[in-house]
């Protein structure tokens, strides 16, 4: 049996927008002081939160509880550019990475961390900005 809840949509759409800028902050924080997995991480994180905004936008409901950052802008129905969909597939796997050292690659470098995280904060602002 599969219940219909109502959602507050535009309470739940500034509880994720919120949580997003609180975790792109850490990721800000600890991009600058070099913990290179935390901040990227945080920046996954930033980004997944923007996404379930997206999601409860799109479908009025509670989003997903999935990780994954190209499902998340499927389900929201944002049409990404190629580079933004590469970005987001290069994200992915850093989620896992922090969370299961040595699973997902290598880890990456400071100067590969910030390449990374500046392309994001590009998206980032983007997705805040379409919200």
């Amino acid at each position: 049996m599969s219940e219909e809840y109502e959602i507050d949509v535009e309470k739940h759409i500034n509880y994720w927008r919120e949580e997003a800028l609180d975790s792109w902050t850490d990721a800000v924080y600890n991009i600058k002081g070099a913990r290179v997995q935390v901040a990227l991480f945080s920046t996954h994180l930033a980004v997944e939160k923007i996404l379930k905004a997206h999601v409860v936008k799109k479908t009025k409901n509670f989003p997903p509880m999935i990780h994954n950052l190209l499902s998340l802008a499927r389900i929201a129905g944002l049409t990404l550019t190629s580079e933004q969909t590469e970005l987001l597939a290069i994200l992915n796997p850093l989620n896992i990475e922090t969370r299961y050292p040595g699973v997902a690659r290598q880890k990456p470098t400071k100067k590969e961390a910030e390449a990374i995280f500046k392309r994001t904060k590009a998206v980032f602002e983007w997705l805040i900005e379409k919200l």
